[in-house]
Parts: C-alpha cells; sequence; structure tokens
C-alpha cells in the first residue's frame, strides 16, 4: 500500500494549492510586470507573451519551438538536438580517423628528430676526434728539430723527375760518436722512402754507400757517403738528386739513439736472424755494445734491432743494406697493425730524436698520404741495381763501380711508373 494512503494522505488536498492566488498584489507591483501565468500546459504560443521595460520579450515556453527566429529576433536561436548512440559512434570514428590520418606525420616528425639527432652525436664526436688528433699531432710536431730547406744549386729542379702523386723522402741514419757533429760525419744509413699515391704502395730504396759517383760539395767523385761530410744532410739530397734524377722533396734524419726507441715503443719487430748474425753480434761486445742474438724467427728488442741492422763484417754491404730494409719493412707492418694510443707514444717518443727540412703543414700531408699507402704493399730495391755495378779499386780505395745513367733510368722507372703488379713480375722472372 502506498505510502501516502498509509499515512491518511489526502488527494483532493494536493490541488487546492493551484487555486492560490500567485500573481503579485497590485500594491506591490512596483517595477509594473504583467501577470505572469504559471500553467506552461494551458498557454498557447503567441499569447501571454511578458515584455519588460524595454518592450524585450522574457519568458520561455520549453514546449515551443525555437528552430526559426522571429520576426524581432536578430540572432538566430540554437536549436538543440538529443544525441543518440548512434551520434556517439560517429565522433568517436571522425575522431579516430583524425588520429590516424596524424599518426604517420607525428611518426615522420619524429623519425626526422631522431635522424637529426644521430647528426649531431656524429658531428660532435667527429670535431671531438679532430681536436684531439690536431692537440696530439701538435704535441709531438712539437717535439721535432726544423731545419730551414735548402735548394740544390747544383743541378736545376726542372731536369729532375717530379709527380704530384709521389713524394720521395731521404732517411739518413747517422752514426755519431759523441763529441761528433752528426750533420758532419759520413751517413750510415740512406735509404729513400717513396710514397707512390698513383700505385698506392710505399716503395722503399736503399742507396750503398761505397757507390762511387762525383760529390757535388767536392766538386769530384767519391763514396757516396761522403757526402754528408763534406756537404751536410742537405749535401747527400744535392749528390743523390744530382746522380739519379730524382726529386728528394726533404729529408729526416735519425740517430741511433730514435732507432732503438721507435721499435721500443711498437713493442719490438719479429725477424729472422741465421746464425752468422746471431754469432757476429754476439761474439763482439764492444762493436755492438754488449747485445746477445739468437739463431731463429722472434722479436728484436730496440737494441738487438740495431745491432742488427749493424751487422757488416759477415757478409756484403747489399746484405747490410737489405737487413736494414727487413727491419724498416717489420716497422712499417708493426704500425699498421697498431692501435692509434700505441702510436701517438710510438711518434711521441721517438720525436725528439728526428731533424728535418721539411715543415710542420709538410709533415701532416706526409702523414695523411703515408695512412693511405701503407694500407698497400711495401717493397724494396736497391742502388746500384743488379747488373749494373762491379767491385772496383779507385785510388787505392775498394769502392763500388756503377753505371750511373743505367741506373738512373731504372731508379725513375721503379718510383714513378712501376705498380705493385710489375714489381712482383720482375721479381718472379728474375728468381
Amino acid at each position: 500500500m502506498p505510502r501516502f494512503d498509509n499515512e491518511g494522505f489526502n488527494p483532493e488536498k494536493r490541488n487546492r494549492n493551484f487555486d492560490a492566488d500567485r500573481t503579485v498584489p497590485e500594491d506591490e507591483n512596483y517595477y509594473g510586470y504583467s501577470t505572469i501565468d504559471l500553467n506552461f500546459n494551458s498557454r498557447q504560443r503567441g499569447n501571454n507573451i511578458v515584455k519588460d521595460n524595454r518592450n524585450r520579450q522574457s519568458g520561455i515556453n520549453p514546449c515551443d519551438d525555437y528552430s526559426q527566429p522571429s520576426a524581432n529576433d536578430t540572432v538566430k536561436p540554437q536549436h538543440f538536438k538529443s544525441e543518440t548512440a548512434e551520434d556517439f559512434v560517429q565522433e568517436r570514428q571522425a575522431r579516430q580517423s583524425r588520429e590516424q590520418r596524424s599518426k604517420p606525420d607525428k611518426q615522420k616528425k619524429k623519425k626526422a628528430k631522431l635522424r637529426l639527432s644521430l647528426r649531431k652525436r656524429i658531428l660532435i664526436f667527429i670535431l671531438v676526434l679532430i681536436l684531439i688528433l690536431v692537440s696530439s699531432v701538435a704535441a709531438v710536431m712539437g717535439r721535432i728539430n726544423y731545419n730551414d730547406k735548402e735548394e740544390n744549386t747544383y743541378i736545376s729542379a726542372d731536369s729532375l723527375e717530379s709527380s704530384a702523386l709521389v713524394k720521395n723522402i731521404l732517411l739518413l741514419g747517422v752514426d755519431a760518436r759523441a763529441g761528433e757533429n752528426a750533420n758532419e760525419t759520413r751517413s750510415d744509413t740512406m735509404m729513400l722512402v717513396s710514397l707512390d699515391m698513383k700505385h698506392r704502395c710505399i716503395k722503399m730504396v736503399s742507396f750503398l754507400r761505397d757507390t762511387w759517383v762525383y760529390i757535388p760539395t767536392l766538386d769530384y767523385e767519391q763514396r757516396l757517403n761522403a757526402a754528408c761530410s763534406s756537404g751536410g744532410y742537405q749535401g747527400v739530397v744535392d749528390a743523390i738528386e744530382y746522380n739519379f734524377g730524382v726529386d728528394i722533396d726533404g729529408y729526416v734524419v735519425a740517430d741511433f739513439e730514435m732507432f732503438k726507441v721507435l721499435v721500443d715503443s711498437l713493442g719490438g719487430v719479429e725477424v729472422d736472424v741465421t746464425a752468422a748474425e746471431a754469432k757476429e753480434v754476439t761474439s763482439h761486445p764492444k762493436r755492438y755494445g754488449s747485445v746477445t742474438l739468437d739463431e731463429g724467427k722472434y722479436k728484436l728488442s730496440g737494441e738487438q734491432a740495431l745491432a742488427y741492422c749493424r751487422i757488416r763484417k759477415i757478409d756484403t754491404d747489399f746484405v747490410r743494406t737489405e737487413r736494414q730494409r727487413t727491419v724498416m719493412t717489420a716497422i712499417l707492418d708493426s704500425a699498421k697493425h697498431s692501435n692509434p694510443i700505441r702510436l701517438y707514444k710510438m711518434a711521441f717518443s721517438s720525436a725528439k730524436y728526428i731533424e728535418t727540412d721539411l715543415s710542420k703543414s709538410e709533415l701532416m700531408g706526409l702523414v695523411a698520404r703515408a695512412g693511405i699507402c701503407i694500407t698497400g704493399e711495401m717493397h724494396q730495391e736497391k742502388v746500384p741495381f743488379e747488373g749494373t755495378w762491379s767491385y772496383t779499386t779507385i785510388r787505392g780505395n775498394s769502392v763500388i763501380g756503377i753505371n750511373t745513367e743505367e741506373n738512373k733510368e731504372m731508379l725513375i722507372d721503379y718510383i714513378y711508373n712501376k705498380s705493385s703488379a710489375d714489381i712482383e713480375a720482375d721479381e718472379q722472372s728474375a728468381e
């Protein structure tokens, strides 16, 4: 039973409430409002419209249709429409469609941003690497001893063979004793190292010190190694250019101490030592600085490698220079497989023992060339070439007499024209 009936509620009393006069008494109608009919159900459109003192319509009948503007309206009233379940589905589908269209754009922007970020990181890494390299190279360059470059006054540059793709550096090993001026001693080692960019290889040519040639600084013929004592390091450059017609870009001089430091910095060099070579070094401690060698193939320390290169009593000067080229090849091969830190230590440790007439910028250029050429083959040769010389005695001196013109032609052809394949073919045919 309904609650109201249970409590004795009289439904007829409920309707009496509507009979009450809800209009404003005339004496209290201060603003002059018209009587408002609160019975919305009995109202008809266009009737009982209440107007305010500004002649504007007031009062809203929820039953009226406001989708069409009235004649007095200046702004179209909004028409409110109820939303259905289908409306929500359509809205969701439209939103998903907008998101799908914008998703590829967002992914493209994200990828582009990642690519830009990666490029920035790579660029920063390269810049840092360059700074480290430049600072490292600058530290090494600062320890080298530099000489002013001198021109060869004995032969014109036009008569010398040269190429922009080949750089020739003369390595001079000087055996200067205590109290001696290295620039005035006889050069113990003369090796021309050619960086051949055309054929991407390195060529090493040893000049035998007993070769009998014209020495421009003396103005007469003498052993080739006498050029250093008469004209210094530039005197050796002048003699080789004058006799063999190749353009030398500069010289690098190192004493024996530098050679030892260089080898030790690389952790030694691997060389095959014969029984005669081991006996010669071990049996003469005064001559080779109390160094001992064993027969076989093993790594030589700096002191052992130096003693090995200086062996001269058991065979000829041809074999001696071959030993020097063997050690130099081992050094270059070891440097090729060394990490940058070891190479830097090697360069830094040995730099103070180096003397050169190359400028810092020229040395930088040679380092770049060497980095490319060292990945190729390394070849070695000697002057005089095979079949162009003979032992002879001149003015009481036992020397090596040579055909100068023939050696000149062969040296120019070897340095500037021959590729690795050509050199290997020549070596095979000679066997």
